[in-house]
C-alpha cells in the first residue's frame, strides 16, 4: 500500500484498515482471489475485529466478579440444573422481554459465578452490562446524597444498563431511605431492562428483608411479577472445586 492512500484511511479513522490490507498483502494464498472476493474478506475480517474490540470493551466494562466466566464451563450435574435451561436462557430472550432472574441458594452454590457467565455472554451479543454488589450499589447512592442532581443521575445511568446483574441482594435488611432508592431504581428498570438478583435469601423472605410494609410491596411488585426462578442445587461447589485444586496441587508438590 502507497504512503498517500495509508493517510488518508489513517486520516478517515480507518487505520484497522490500514493494518488489514497489510495482512493481505503478505499472504500469497490470497494472490488468485478475485477482486470482490479480497474486498469481502478485507470487510468481514474489519467487522469482525471491531465487534471483538467492542465486546471485550463491554466485558471490561461490566466489572465482572468473573470475568473469565463461561457456560461452556458449568458442570450442569453438580449444579443439578438441565443444559436446555441454561442454553434457552442463553438466547438472551430474557433481556428482550424485561424478564428478571432469580438465582439464589446457600453459600458455595456457584450462583454468582453463574450469573458472570450469563452476563458475559450477553456482552458476547452487544448487550450493556453491569456486574455490581448490593453493598456497593448502595455506598454508590450514599456518596451522592447530598447531591440531588448527581444521585438522579446516577440512578438513571444504573437503569439503563441493558443488564444489570444485583449480587449479594438482600444479605442485609434495607432502611427505609434504601428502599426509596430501590423503588426508584426498578420503577425505572422495571418493563425496560431486566435485572439478576443473586443472594442466599429465597423470595418468600424478601419482603420483609425489604421493611415490610407498602414500600416493600411496592418493590416486590415491580420485580417477581415478570420473573424467572433460576434453579440451584444445594451443594457446596466453592468446596468441591477448592477441594480438586488443593489435591492438584498436592499432586505437582509431592511428584
Amino acid at each position: 500500500m502507497n504512503i498517500e492512500l495509508k493517510k488518508v484511511l489513517s486520516t478517515l479513522e480507518l487505520g484497522d484498515l490500514v493494518r488489514i490490507i497489510e495482512m493481505q498483502e503478505r499472504d500469497i494464498t490470497l494472490v488468485d482471489m478475485s477482486y470482490d472476493e479480497r474486498l469481502e474478506l478485507l470487510l468481514s475480517t474489519l467487522v469482525q475485529e471491531r465487534e471483538n474490540k467492542l465486546i471485550n470493551r463491554l466485558i471490561k466494562n461490566a466489572y465482572f466478579k468473573y470475568p473469565t466466566a463461561s457456560l461452556a464451563s458449568l458442570d450442569y450435574d453438580s449444579r443439578q440444573i438441565k443444559k436446555s435451561t441454561i442454553m434457552n436462557l442463553a438466547s438472551m430472550a430474557f433481556i428482550g422481554s424485561a424478564t428478571n432472574l432469580i438465582i439464589t441458594g446457600p453459600t458455595g452454590a456457584g450462583k454468582t459465578y453463574l450469573s458472570c457467565a450469563l452476563g458475559i455472554e450477553a456482552c458476547k451479543q452487544t448487550y450493556r452490562v453491569l456486574y455490581i454488589r448490593m453493598p456497593d450499589l448502595m455506598r454508590n447512592f450514599e456518596n451522592q446524597r447530598d447531591n440531588l442532581r448527581e444521585l438522579t443521575k446516577y440512578r438513571k445511568r444504573i437503569g439503563n444498563y441493558h443488564l444489570l446483574i444485583l449480587d449479594e441482594w438482600l444479605n442485609y435488611k434495607v432502611t427505609e431511605k434504601e428502599a426509596k432508592i430501590l423503588y426508584e431504581l426498578f420503577e425505572q428498570r422495571s418493563g425496560n431492562n431486566p435485572t439478576i438478583f443473586v443472594g442466599q435469601y429465597p423470595v418468600d423472605e424478601w419482603h420483609e428483608r425489604l421493611g415490610g410494609g407498602t414500600q416493600a410491596d411496592s418493590i416486590m411488585d415491580r420485580i417477581i411479577h415478570n420473573a424467572y426462578e433460576v434453579p440451584t442445587s444445594e451443594t457446596n461447589l466453592r468446596k468441591i472445586y477448592d477441594s480438586k485444586k488443593l489435591m492438584k496441587l498436592i499432586g505437582v508438590i509431592e511428584s
